[in-house]
């Protein structure tokens, strides 16, 4: 299976700060996939920018508003799986560390995400093979717990990186002196 070097545990404090701005991220994506049907019911030049909103989501995302939540008769910027997803990954940001050191940034068991996109690939499947139609209820609990096991899989992937990539540059700065 994948086999990555094990490394030991960063700095507490490096750690934190990495996860901080991974929360932040998570949120300010999660405001803008919200801010779309908010500001079409704005109108004026709000609706505008609603407008090219949605088109900014459309390569991430079909958009189907037939499979999409909705705010005061708009469809959010994305559909309800998409949504889901990234809903689900901020909620694994958040619980995190209840689980986990933020600063161990080994990853866990590959099947910790492989039993989600197993079961979201199903989902799919199943449904274009026209087997069993998939519902918004089976759309959402997939794409969220595909989401939230991302997460743990993200974050101690994002601060090993930084972490590898601050002792480089160290060690340059170090080499020069």
């Amino acid at each position: 299976m994948l086999n990555i070097p094990e490394c030991p545990d960063v700095n507490i404090g490096f750690a934190r700060r990495i996860y901080r701005l991974i929360l932040f991220i998570c949120f300010v994506w999660i405001a803008l996939i919200v801010l779309p049907p908010v500001l079409a019911n704005s109108g004026g030049v709000f609706a505008t920018v609603s407008d090219y909103m949605y088109i900014a989501f459309s390569p991430i995302c079909h958009q189907e508003e037939a499979r999409s939540f909705y705010i005061a008769d708009n469809p959010l910027g994305v559909c309800s799986r998409c949504t889901m997803i990234y809903a689900g990954f901020a909620f694994g940001v958040l619980i995190y560390p209840l689980f986990r050191r933020i600063s161990d940034v080994n990853p866990p068991s590959l099947w910790f995400l492989l039993i989600p996109l197993a079961m979201i690939g199903t989902d799919v499947l199943l449904d274009r093979a026209g087997v069993v139609s998939n519902t918004f209820l089976t759309r959402s609990f997939t794409g969220f717990l595909t989401g939230a096991s991302l997460a743990f899989f993200i974050i101690p992937g994002f601060i090993r990186f930084f972490y590898e990539i601050t002792a480089y540059l160290r060690q340059k700065e170090r080499v020069r002196d």
